[in-house]
């Protein structure tokens, strides 16, 4: 009979705890024992024949093969932990230890000796995490935490511990315990301890010393450690409270303060608990009902005072109470006469606190001001109403049309800070704010802002209301529009610069006129009286009468000038308007000029966004532009090709034409007060009448713009056109 066939070894394989079986090479079971049905729940037979990796969880799977091939190479190896699936249970955890007998001709194969060591994990994963959970609890615990053996030595502690007392961990944990505690809280501690040691759990305030000698306060929790049922050590929790204890001692302090504070206030003040008893009243309450504070101290109000049932500071202090939130209140009472108290109710934890002011006077001033305030919102003037800071209390309906606000737009701002802007005068806005300090009466005309950003101009009237004891309460502004006054005023003064400008060009226009007037007729004249004397068909009376067209021409061109000069000027009140494509009619303009342009090599750089339009009369700006290219080509320099740019830019006040050359160019210091006058000529060698620029300027302004020019001999000049109604002053 065979060892396996035995009742002795076969009983051995059924009952085993650990599974015997043997694989070959590749995994494949060639016995399987018969504590496989324990331990796994399949029969012997079931296994016998297939992969031991097919029953293997597939993560374990490669880390299992490569084991099994290093098997091939040693005699015996233990494997770790792998997931084998049992017929009825699942996964289950196995520890194996893999034997080589390959050599063996009985065997063939590899012995593993299986054990089931799913629970065992399992314990141990719950110890595990047991210990992370206190591990966690020690060493993240807000609190110090720390351990001390019998005999009061650190023998553990968490990082907070170590701040407390500022010390490092390697220092604490070779120390006493009584090292650190404060001389005279030393007896009292270990007494502590020595009751934890003993069993009993001790809570304790006492002082120690930190590493920086400061001394701090600490409450301790000592509790008994145990083991097997002996007191084998102390376990202790501790926090730092010297800053709480600090801050309680410093509310008992601001207790008392605040207590002193409103005992002090001039005002009635009073607190009353949940139960509506009195538990503080100052000075002036008691001065008031004409009762000391033992009186009260104690007392429910409503029943001292049954008649403030009926009246809305009662149902106010029961809001309060339900809600929590402050109320204010005026209301009249008979306190020696009719009095008008204004209150403050507001709550705190345990009840509610009153605040109340005589304001008596002020609410027959306020309904003074509620009439005035009726008869100020009919005028059409601009009325405003402010507290003596200056901020708005109140507005009129007029102020609301002028300005562009509602009245709710403007409680509680400055006038100043919300209507005035860059344009107002800053010596009105500084005269402004010195009478407004000097709380007294006052008058100015100043430079305002509606809420659509349109200037409008004001004169304002502002009066300080003051009470009996000279004390300010309020501004009263008035304001009148003067916006139209303003503009006729301006418009005099332009009008007076502009008579005084015409008046000035007239007498230069008169000069120039008689000037170029009197040469062509007095040689008319001169003429005329010699031709009569000549005979009509000698020779010299041909060049007379040649020499008389000739003056009779200069003249005639001198009146046709003065025509065109008169029809510039004239044309200013009716000259018709149309939108106009800047590129399109700068293109228009250097078309004639191509071909010269073109002989000459000259190069043109043009630098205008072929959006850009503006109202303009456009054969005048076409005739500026045209001067102006034309001069450039005029007097372009003989010693090199001309460069002309024309480029146009758009700023918040219209458009910016620039017209460039790098021509003969002019000293602006010699020229610079006679350029845009009649009849005047800086290059002598080049043909002209010296009316160009003349008209240039005259058309310039006729259209609403300003030009200004920049030159240099040799280097060329630079014409800059202001263009747009903005840019009118």
């Amino acid at each position: 009979m065979s060892l396996l066939t035995s009742d002795f070894y076969k009983q051995l394989l059924v009952n085993s705890t650990d599974l015997l079986s043997v694989i070959d090479e590749t995994g494949v079971y060639k016995f399987v024992g018969d504590s496989v049905i324990s331990i796994l729940g399949y029969t012997p037979e079931e296994l016998v024949g297939n992969s031991a990796f097919s029953y293997l969880h597939p993560d374990d799977v490669p880390a299992t093969m490569a084991l099994l091939e290093q098997a091939s190479a040693t005699d015996k190896i233990i494997t770790p932990p792998f997931r084998f699936l049992s017929k009825h249970d699942g996964w289950r955890w196995i520890e194996c230890t893999i034997t080589n007998q390959l050599h063996n001709e009985a065997i063939k194969g590899y012995i593993t000796n299986s054990r089931d060591i799913t629970e065992t994990l399992e314990e141990r994963s719950k110890k595990d995490l047991h210990q992370a959970y206190y591990k966690s609890l020690f060493e993240a615990h807000p609190d110090a935490v720390f351990s001390l053996d019998k005999q009061g030595y650190f023998k553990s502690l968490n990082r907070q511990f170590s701040l407390i007392l500022g010390f490092p961990e390697d220092v604490l944990l070779r120390a006493h315990f009584t090292e650190f505690i404060v001389k005279n809280d030393l007896s009292l501690v270990r007494t502590m301890f020595l009751n934890a040691t003993e069993g009993t759990a001790q809570t304790l305030e006492f002082r120690v010393t930190d590493a920086d000698n400061i001394v701090k306060v600490i409450h301790v929790t000592l509790l008994p450690v145990y083991l097997q049922g002996s007191v084998i050590g102390v376990q202790g929790i501790g926090k730092d409270i010297t800053e709480t204890l600090f801050a309680e001692q410093l509310v008992k302090e601001r207790t008392e303060q605040l207590r002193k504070i409103l005992e002090s206030v001039t005002e009635p003040f009073i607190a009353l608990d949940a139960d509506w008893r009195y538990t503080f009243v100052n000075k002036a309450y008691c001065e008031l009902i004409g009762d000391s504070f033992d009186f009260f101290n104690g007392q429910v109000i409503w029943q001292l005072y049954p008649d403030l049932l009926h009246s809305e500071f009662y149902q106010k202090c029961q809001k309060v109470a339900e809600t929590g939130k402050t109320e204010y209140l005026e209301e009249v009472f008979i306190i020696n006469g009719l009095v008008t108290l204004s209150f403050s109710i507001f709550p705190f934890d345990g009840g509610i606190a009153i605040h109340f002011v005589d304001v008596t006077a002020q609410s027959a001033l306020k309904r003074e001001m509620e009439k005035l305030s009726l008869v100020a919102s009919k005028t059409i003037n601009g009325v405003v109403i402010m507290d003596p800071t200056g901020k708005i209390e109140w507005v009129n309906d007029g102020f609301t049309r002028l300005s562009g606000y509602s009245r709710n737009e403007v409680v509680g701002l400055v006038p100043s800070m919300l209507l005035q802007g860059n344009a107002t005068d800053p010596e009105t806005e500084s005269y402004i704010r010195q009478k407004y300090q000097e709380q007294v009466y006052f008058n100015a005309e100043v430079l305002n802002y509606r809420k659509s950003g349109e200037p409008y101009w004001v004169n304002i009237d502002v009066t300080p209301i003051k009470g009996p004891d000279e004390k300010l309460i309020n501004y009263i502004a008035i304001q009148t529009d003067i916006t139209e006054k303003k503009k006729a005023e301006a418009e005099l003064v332009k009008l007076a610069d502009d008579l005084y400008k015409q008046n000035l060009n007239l007498q230069q226009f008169t000069y120039m006129v008689s000037h170029n007037l009197r040469a062509p007729v007095a040689n008319a004249l001169g003429l005329t009286r010699l031709i009569s004397k000549i005979d009509a068909g000698s020779p010299q009376f041909n060049s007379i009468l040649n020499k008389l067209e000739t003056s009779v021409y200069q003249l005639d061109t001198v009146i046709k000038d003065i025509s065109n000069i008169l029809s510039v000027r004239d044309a200013a009140r009716t000259l018709p308007r149309e939108m106009v494509n800047i590129l399109a009619i700068v293109t228009d303009v250097l078309t004639p000029f191509e071909d010269e342009l073109t002989s000459g090599n000259c190069l043109v750089t043009l630098d205008i966004d072929r959006s850009f339009g503006m109202m303009a009369n456009k054969a005048y700006l076409y005739s500026i532009l045209q001067n102006l290219v034309s001069n450039a080509i005029k007097y372009r320099s003989p010693d090199r090709a001309l460069t002309l740019d024309i480029s146009v830019k758009k700023d918040k006040r219209g458009f910016v034409y620039t017209i460039s050359d790098n021509g003969l160019g002019m000293d602006m210091h010699v020229v610079e007060n006679q350029l845009f006058k009649l009849y005047k000529r800086f290059h002598p060698s080049t043909h002209g009448k010296g009316i160009g620029l003349f008209l240039v300027k005259t058309q310039v302004e006729t259209i609403g713009g300003k030009i200004m020019v920049d030159s240099a001999v040799g280097i060329g000049t630079t014409f800059k056109l202001l263009l747009g109604a903005k840019h009118v002053q």
